[in-house]
């Protein structure tokens, strides 16, 4: 038996205070799907995608460039990047999408009787949080290693025989993947909205309580500030007032419940803060140029 004499008064021996920076990847979905058809005229949304096709035959237009799916890679991107979709020679149409696909299910085969061919797609839909979903726009291609690839696999043979249900386990892969493709983008790009202290603390309790009273005066508390002066300083920061960030985080954060949730229109409304259902509503048409039922209705995916 071995006697300590001198007994360490902390577990870590340091005096250096050390500061992290805090995040949290949140799922949104992980799904596997067939596609007969996957042509948008634009895709545009709040969070964060990961693609990667086990067959070649998808693209993405952005900024008039064409960016193949191919086995080999693998696509990362960022919130708010506005790009189409096509399979094939299949046109982009001027204005909304064409889309045919399911999830694929080893268990029960879809009718593979079909005029058209189809491929499999992979993706996955998530944010990390303020700052970092701030992101500047593009499409990030990334070569497939052996490395992603065994997380990739594992994820995708869970998904064929349930795409409903997640372990533990299987979630750690999930945004253990997501991590390895965040740490290879270029860290000039991780354009903040702001490194003023005060103001990321506002940003991020906004995002916390996007449900709750979030007028400058409270706000202005959260960031210790008289109101007037922590208006300007946020709009100077920010770049908007501080209402509308908040109105477009209530519509972002709408979207998201929209797309990938059962919610209904007026759940909505109330866990983002808006008055009643048909004020949300006007809003968010004002801001989106499409009712939330036909949103709903075109893009959830529960």
């Amino acid at each position: 038996m071995v006697i300590l004499k001198n007994k360490p008064e902390k577990g870590d021996p340091s005096d250096v205070v050390q500061f992290f920076p805090s995040y949290n990847i949140q799922l949104l979905c992980c799904r596997h799907w067939w596609l007969e058809q996957w042509e948008h005229s634009e895709l545009s949304f709040p969070y964060w995608r990961v693609y990667h096709n086990s067959y070649e035959g998808a693209k993405i237009v952005y900024n008039n460039t064409e960016y193949e799916l191919s086995p080999d890679r693998i696509i990362l991107i960022p919130p708010n990047t506005s790009y189409a979709t096509r399979l094939y020679d299949y046109e982009i149409p001027d204005a909304g999408y064409n889309m045919k696909g399911g999830p694929v299910n080893l268990n029960s085969e879809r009718n593979v009787a079909s005029s058209k061919p189809s491929l499999l797609h992979f993706f996955i839909h998530f944010n990390i949080g303020i700052p970092y979903d701030n992101f500047s726009p593009g499409i990030f291609r990334f070569k497939l290693t052996d490395h992603l690839h065994s997380k990739l696999q594992l994820i995708k043979n869970h998904l064929n025989h349930d795409n409903k249900f997640f372990s533990f386990h299987l979630s750690l892969a999930i945004k253990s993947l997501i991590a390895d493709l965040l740490t290879e983008l270029p860290e000039s790009n991780w354009d903040l909205i702001s490194n003023d202290h005060r103001i990321i603390r506002c940003l991020r309790f906004i995002e916390e309580n996007i449900a709750n009273d979030l007028k400058n005066p409270t706000l202005a508390e959260k960031a210790k500030m008289a109101t007037n002066a922590f208006i300007r300083l946020f709009s100077n920061e920010v770049g908007v007032s501080v209402q509308k960030y908040v109105r477009n985080k209530r519509i972002d954060s709408a979207c998201i419940m929209l797309h990938h949730s059962n919610l209904s229109i007026d759940e909505v409304a109330q866990k983002t803060g808006f008055a009643d259902r048909y004020h949300f509503s006007r809003i968010f048409k004002q801001s989106t140029g499409i009712s939330p039922a036909r949103y709903k209705k075109e893009f959830g995916m529960s």
